[in-house]
Parts: structure tokens; sequence; C-alpha cells
């Protein structure tokens, strides 16, 4: 499922590969060929890239988008044109918890994730960079602690008391005859049926599922067999040389709901990794020292490096207030206009209704941590476009499980749009569907869909819905293997030749 579609991906001969897992660095070597290979015009992808830029502010004068943007040498410059294509995505602006800041002086450096591609290659080989400690509970804490104990270093791990827990680990293994993993198996139009969606197509099969008691009660039946299925493969209880602190990693998270941090087992060694070699403590973070992070509980932790896994802020500071609000992005409340705020609030409250009647099982969610948010739900159709302006989309938006997928279905569709070839729905159609996707993110991901853009289990309808509206079809396949079949990046191996087939026939 790596890749795109017009160049398959393909790993290094003797490169380890764990049921299709596999290192990042070949993701990167990958993309860095892709670019470099694909020329328009004389210019490859890279030579379009502005590197070192940092984009300041982005108005519309007259019918023009201008992006003002800083260079390496402090220089402003402004880049212009009629459409515009924010792709930003979810991984831009670490996310650092200003506490980390205001509570002492301590000595060591700190950084984030996002910076450990770095630190992992001339920080953590220093021999006096011996005492790590990693913050964060989800799936980018516990790659930063498995690799920081396989450089030999002494790891503490600290999982906030307050926040969702450790997170919930599935096995890479599981897939069997045409499927290379438990993903891919996952993958199927078939698997997606069982996972509510506002992308769903709605017939029998979906009715059957998610409209009678035998099909609710199998779809409460698989949830708890997914979820067992993780703990029993983590043996938090009963494996042999753990130490006493790998109980902490026990997990609460639902996969199917994700009310906590999941990712997926990606080495053989994993669980005995952490459990022999991690200290685990379950506490919040009250002070730090010159070489020593203390907890709440007057635990010191010595630390010669402290390695932040605490996640991303989603946010466009080079766009003012009344434009977040104009485009549909989430903003404060108070920035709507009183009819407009009734408006989304009706909205939302019927479509929270239709969400429940077509999905009962969202009705009774497990115990889970709710997620707080201070600003509206994102009012764009399909997670791309504000419903105001046609010259503008948002890729890479949405949370969804794939990104290779997602991003060139997105793209297609941007490509239509602009081409004038797929267009909205009428505003109060539109609002409608929006509100609906925005409710059921809200009941289906309780603890992280309060935007309404959380898609995470819904790839498969969201990329086929994005399809369908350009009017393409060549990416399904036949009945049954439509059906069973992984969704693979070489299932778009045709589509770009079959838009220009069908709106462009006489172009080369």
């Amino acid at each position: 499922m790596l890749g795109f579609s017009d160049v398959p991906f393909t790993l290094p001969p003797n490169a380890p590969s764990y049921h299709g897992c596999i290192e990042a660095k070949h993701i990167t070597r990958y993309l860095e060929d892709y670019i470099d290979s694909h020329i328009y015009n004389g210019t490859s992808l890279r030579g379009r890239i502005r590197f070192g830029h940092h984009v300041e502010n982005i108005e519309k004068r007259s019918k023009s988008w201008i992006v003002s943007a800083r260079d390496s040498q402090g220089t402003l410059r402004d880049f212009s044109g009629s459409k515009l294509a924010v792709a930003t995505g979810l991984t831009s602006l670490p996310y650092i918890p200003t506490i980390l800041q205001r509570l002492g002086d301590f000595k060591g450096p700190i950084y984030h994730h996002k910076q450990f591609g770095e630190v992992s290659r001339t920080l953590l080989p220093n021999p006096k960079c011996q005492n790590v400690v990693v913050f964060g509970a989800g799936k980018s804490a516990t790659d930063m602690v498995y690799e920081s104990v396989k450089k030999g270093k002494k790891v503490s791990w600290i999982i906030r008391k307050d926040g969702e827990g450790p997170a919930l680990y599935l096995s890479a293994p599981g897939g069997g005859g045409r499927y290379e993993n438990s993903t891919e198996a996952g993958a199927t139009r078939w698997k997606a049926y069982f996972s509510p969606s506002s992308f769903m197509p709605r017939g029998w099969l979906a009715s059957l599922i998610h409209g009678t008691s035998y099909g609710i009660n199998y779809l409460r039946n698989q949830i708890s067999q997914s979820d067992q299925g993780g703990r029993d493969a983590a043996a938090y209880q009963d494996r042999q040389g753990a130490s006493p602190t790998f109980l902490k990693l026990e997990t609460t998270t639902s996969a199917f709901w994700y009310t906590g941090p999941l990712g997926l087992v990606q080495h053989d060694d994993f669980w005995d990794t952490l459990a022999q070699n991690v200290q685990v403590y379950r506490n919040n973070i009250s002070s730090l020292k010159d070489r020593a992070i203390v907890l709440d509980d007057g635990t010191e932790i010595e630390a010669d490096i402290l390695l932040c896994g605490t996640g991303w802020n989603l946010q466009y500071p080079f766009f003012s207030g009344s434009q977040t609000r104009s485009l549909g992005l989430p903003h404060h409340p108070k920035d709507d206009s009183p009819d407009e705020a009734e408006l989304w609030n009706t909205l939302l409250i019927e479509a929270e209704q239709r969400v429940l009647a077509d999905f009962p099982i969202l009705k009774d969610p497990p115990p889970h941590k709710a997620s707080k948010i201070s600003t509206t739900t994102l009012r764009m159709y399909n997670c791309i476009a504000p419903l105001d302006d046609l010259s503008i989309v948002f890729l890479g938006r949405a949370h969804v499980s794939n990104a290779f997928r997602t991003a060139e279905a997105q793209a297609i569709w941007a490509t239509a749009y602009f081409d004038g070839h797929v267009k909205i729905p009428a505003p109060e159609q539109a609002r409608r569907q929006i509100a609906y996707m925005n409710a059921l993110s809200r009941k289906r991901y309780p603890s992280h869909g309060m935007a309404g853009d959380y898609l995470f289990f819904e790839l498969i309808w969201y990329t086929d819905r994005l399809l369908e509206e350009v009017g393409l079809r060549s990416h399904r396949k036949g009945w049954w293997t439509d059906w069973v079949d992984p969704c693979l990046a070489s299932d778009f191996e045709d589509v770009k030749r079959e838009y220009l087939d069908k709106y462009y026939p006489s172009r080369d």
C-alpha cells in the first residue's frame, strides 16, 4: 500500500522488512527519487519546490492569491496565482507542551519527534548521551523508545496519567493468502463495510451490518476480539523477563473507536525490547532540573536528553482570523454571526440524529477521554473545498490512515475541481453533507473527532467517493476481487489516462 500509482515502491535488496513494515528511510528515498524523476516542461518537481521558505502571510487580492514567504536569507518574496492548494498537511508544526519551557532549567536538549531522524544519527551515538527520557504515549513516542534502546541507551518513558494512556498495538502478521499483512487484510471494501462512514454507499449490506441486531452484535464481537488480540500479543501480565513497570503499558484503548493512540507492531522483537529494557512511568512532569526530570510523585529521572512524542499543532498561522472563518477552517465560535452559528448548530443536531439512526452502534461508545475543542468544526466539502471560494483547496487536511492513497485521490479531485469538471452541490445540500461528516466524526471517534475531520478508518469509501465525483472507475476491479482484494497503490495506475480520455480526448 506504499507509494504512488505511477512509480511502484520497491525495497532495496536485503533491506529488513517485517510483514511489509519497513524503515522510514526507504520512504524518504522513494519520495526523493520521485520528485527528481518527474519532469514537466523541462523542470522537475524538485526544481519547482522553494526549499527553506517560511510562509508568513496569504491573502487574496482581486482574483489572485498572494503568498508571502521569507527565504533562508531573510528576504521576503511574493508568489501569486489564480488558484491555491494549501498542502501543509497535519504534521508541519510540532507541538511541545509550553509547560516544559516553564518548569525549570533543564540543561540537556529537548527535541520533538519531527527531529528524531537527525537526533538518531547524531546525538544518540554520542557516548555522552546515555540517559534518554521519552515523553508521550503514542506511536511516535514508542518509535523513539525502541530506537533509543537499540542504540544502547538507558531509556525512561513518561506517559501522562491524565492523558489517553498507552497505545494499543495491533499485530502486523495476520494477512495470508492475497494479503501481505493485517493492514492489507483490512483494506478491502468487504471489511470497510464494518466501519461506519459518511462516505459509505448505502445498500443492503450496510443495512444488514449496521441496521440489524444480528449485524450490530457481530460487529461488537469483532471489536472485542480485535482489541483483546492486541492485548494478548503484548502479554502485559505474564511476559517472560519483563520489568515490573511493563505493566504500566497495559492499554484500555479500543481500536475501532480510536479512543487512544494506535500503532502496528513493526519488529519481531518489539514487545521484548520494550518489556525488558525500559522504565515506564505513568506520571505528570512537575519540574525540570539541570539534568533530571521531576515527576509529580517526587521521582527524579536522570536525563541527558528529553524526546517529545507529543503530537502536532494543526494551525494555519498565515491566514487571518476572518480568512479562517470564511474558508471554513475551524475557528472560534464567537467569530460566527448569530445566524451562522444557529444554522450550523441546527445542522449538527439534525446530522447527529441521522448518524445514530444509520449507525446505532455509535450510541454506546466505550469509556474514553472525551476530546475538548474550543473551535467550530471543519466546514469544507470533502475536507478539501471551502464553500465560498472556488479558487482554493486544502489537501492533506483530513485525518485518514494511508497518506499515499489519500494524497493521490485528493490531487485528482482537486485537479478536476479546478478544471471545472467537479461541482460542489448547492449550498444547502453541501452544508448538510458537511454536517453529517462532522457529526459522524464526532460519534465515530469520540476522543479525536470533535473537529469533524477524522476519517481514519474511512480510507476506501473516502477515496472512492472522490474518484466517483470525478466520474472515474478504472480503479475498481471485477465483482469478486473488488470486494476482497486489498486497495493498493497500483489501483490508480490508469486513472490519469482515464481522466484525460474523459475530459480531453484530443490530447496526447
